[in-house]
């Protein structure tokens, strides 16, 4: 639909939304989803369809909110390939479906389509979705098929502590929208994402907070005034007025609300790591913090630090410490996402919360000025990390027990700008990691790269990206080696993985250092023969 009529239609709706117009917009809800429920039931191997999120719990916008749904697949007697074939019938017949209902959403942010045991494993294996899957246990619609949701094994309010703040890393790229220089969402949009964006974030704090689990999000907002001072109290009031003017201009305030849902997500996340974690510490870890010339490959990343010198200073210095420039790190459940070796992050140390107009500016200045070395900026007061460009909701939001190597570089040696970087010193750096960090992470990480690496899909990536994958899964596995140890050492760079493997594996010292070199050239965006060395890496990884 063209954006212009569409803004016209939506705001039509949302100012009609009054009986009886809203009883004809509920029927053309119901009527959607009738349609879609009649021929997606159709293609064979479908387990069960269910209706989910607002339009489930009745909590819709008219003018606004889509239409989510959720299709399991049977997948008895099936084959991978032939599961793969199912799912892309699904997604085939949703698209067409799409194309005449305006109210289904995006195939990739509103439908789901997942295989009873991809299902199953993605509420053990993963945070956000047992968050999730579990409020599907409660508010969910089956409108097909056989009920799969009810036997997923139930979980105590502790268990959900720190799968609840997964729940943040949706709805913060949704709001930092606010911070794009070129944002261009209608007032009633924007108005519509803060309500939904405070409301899940207070659900979240009245869950670790006061071990309710409350699913709708005007109770949320009505309990959660409770426990709140009085300036968030008055801003919550305002929010919750929201769907009521949403074409109004008043009450639309950034400032205010960015402040709100930050310092919410930092009791929340601060919270959480006390009753998750606790103050005990499991192993020790070891990091050589990488020299800057090991870590800047890009000269124009040092052109940036002396432009961001000069600028900085002019907009934001009242409001920082000091800014560094720190090495990527993750260890998220997905390794396809992990796009962070030799990457940068560049962080704002805050002392006092930057306004959003200066938010905006410093991403309009990143927009002409980030190099072709990957740079993700963020802003912390030492508790919880943002990210300003929230490009990847999985690293979106970071804090000390989540991401310990973040704020391990970040207080013990950063690169504090200046227009000649500080040189780290190169000595071992020694922190704590909190309890079963590694243990959790790297074996399933283990898992999935081996179900990847012996995918031929894995020959179908781009070389770059399988590069950073090689590299990102040689540490994993280089890791997994240490696990009985009671100190590791971390790998940060390609460079230090490198070194690493030649140790493990003398004999590949000579292509594995060739292929480092084809690596850098790729990264530089000059012509490289890295290509040829794939096969090669996969038996390697396969190997090891």
């Amino acid at each position: 639909m063209n954006k212009d009529i569409r803004y016209f239609a939506q705001k039509t709706i949302i100012t009609l939304s009054f009986p009886p117009f809203t009883y004809l917009f509920r029927k053309a809800y119901d009527l959607s989803i009738a349609i879609a429920v009649l021929l997606l039931k159709r293609v064979e191997g479908v387990l069960a369809i269910y209706l989910r999120r607002g339009a489930a719990k009745n909590e819709i916008t008219y003018g606004i909110s889509d239409i989510d749904l959720l299709v399991l697949i049977d997948e008895e007697d099936k084959e991978k390939q032939a599961v793969r074939t199912i799912k892309e019938r699904i997604t085939l017949t949703y698209n067409k479906l799409s194309r005449f209902i305006p109210l289904l959403g995006e195939v990739e942010k509103e439908f789901g389509i997942y295989s009873a045991s991809e299902f199953f494993e993605l509420y053990r294996d993963y945070d956000f979705y047992k968050y999730r899957f579990n409020e599907g246990k409660h508010t969910w619609k089956l409108l097909f098929g056989q009920d799969m949701v009810k036997k997923l094994p139930e979980l105590q309010a502790e268990e959900l502590y720190l799968p609840a703040t997964e729940e943040l890393k949706v709805w913060w790229p949704l709001i930092n929208t606010e911070l794009s220089p070129d944002s261009a969402y209608p007032r009633f949009k924007r108005k519509d994402l803060w309500y939904k964006a405070i409301s899940e974030v207070s659900k979240v704090y009245l869950l670790i907070f006061q071990g309710e689990n409350i699913q709708r999000r005007e109770t949320a907002l009505r309990e959660v005034r409770k426990y709140l001072p009085y300036e968030e109290r008055c801003c919550v009031n305002r929010v919750q007025g929201y769907p009521k003017h949403l074409t109004s201009k008043e009450d639309l305030i950034p400032d205010e609300l960015m402040k709100l849902f930050i310092e919410l997500s930092g009791k929340v996340v601060n919270e959480m790591e006390k009753k998750v974690y606790g103050g005990s510490e499991g192993r020790k870890a070891v990091i050589n913090a990488p020299n800057y010339r090991d870590l800047i490959w890009d000269s124009n990343v040092l052109s940036l630090i002396e432009k961001l010198e000069k600028h900085v200073k002019q907009e934001l210095e009242p409001f920082l410490d000091y800014i560094a420039l720190i090495p990527q790190v993750e260890f998220n459940m997905d390794i396809l996402l992990n796009s962070d070796i030799d990457s940068l992050d560049l962080v704002l140390v805050e002392n006092e919360l930057i306004p959003v107009q200066k938010l905006k500016w410093f991403n309009s200045f990143l927009e002409e000025a980030l190099p072709k070395q990957q740079v993700e900026p963020f802003i912390t007061d030492g508790t919880i990390a943002l990210s300003l460009r929230a490009k990847r909701p999985e690293r979106c939001i970071k804090s000390p027990k989540r991401c310990p190597l973040f704020f391990s570089f970040l207080t013990r040696a950063p690169l504090k700008l200046s227009p000649v970087p500080v040189e780290m010193n190169g000595e071992p750096t020694e922190f704590a990691l909190p309890p079963g960090f590694l243990e959790k992470f790297v074996p399933t990480r283990l898992a999935q790269i081996d179900r990847i690496v012996s995918d031929k899909h894995v020959y179908r990536m781009k070389t770059l990206d399988f590069l950073r994958f090689f590299w990102a899964t040689a540490r994993t596995k280089l890791l997994s080696y240490q696990l009985g140890s009671n100190r590791v050492c971390i790998p940060i760079t390609s460079k230090q993985i490198l070194e690493e493997l030649m140790e493990f594996s003398p004999k590949d010292m000579p292509w594995l250092n060739d292929l480092h070199v084809e690596y850098t050239k790729e990264l530089l965006g000059k012509e490289s023969e890295a290509y040829r060395y794939i096969s090669s890496s996969v038996a390697f990884l396969n190997a090891m």
